[in-house]
């Protein structure tokens, strides 16, 4: 995190909006996850990791200030789902499929079992790879929108 100071007249996307983008992806998959601002003081952990996943973001990540909670900078729609994304991604595989695969090699097959049924996990593993896939086409849109005509020439020459 970088934190500027004196840079109030600049635009800023507070860490809310992040964290309303995402809370309803994680209740469509009833992802227990504690009480709305338990899960945002969490879910802040997630958001260094989530930003290096996009480093072809035009706007800068990393000018952010934890203290108030939100970005320097104002954030497109776009930018906030593709983010928001990266950190489901980012939790999924740290609290639902890491974890239950570490347990895995240490408890035997009927405890493993009625500690993290299978089908749950295969679920989750479902729903990180989906989100992969939604999030690759995000970020190639992002990308091939933010280029400028001549780039996009150039671009379409070298494939034709």
């Amino acid at each position: 995190m970088i934190l500027i100071k004196g840079c109030d007249d600049i635009m800023s996307t507070p860490y809310k909006k992040l964290y309303s983008n995402l809370l309803p992806k994680f209740k469509s998959y009833k992802i227990p996850i504690m009480t709305e601002e338990e899960a945002e003081e969490f879910l802040q952990d997630y958001i260094t990791p989530a930003s290096v996943k996009f480093h072809t973001c035009r706007t800068d990540l990393m000018m952010r200030d934890d203290e108030k909670k939100e970005f320097v900078n104002d954030l497109t729609d776009a930018e906030i789902d593709i983010l928001a994304n990266c950190m489901l991604i980012e939790y999924v595989d740290a609290n639902c499929i890491r974890v239950p695969t570490v347990l895995k090699v240490q408890l035997s097959s009927s405890d493993f079992n009625t500690f993290s049924p299978s089908n749950f996990l295969k679920e989750l593993v479902s729903m990180q790879e989906h989100y992969i896939s939604i999030n690759e086409a995000l970020l190639s849109r992002y990308a091939w929108l933010g280029m400028t005509k001549e780039q996009k020439d150039r671009l379409s020459i070298k494939r034709g």
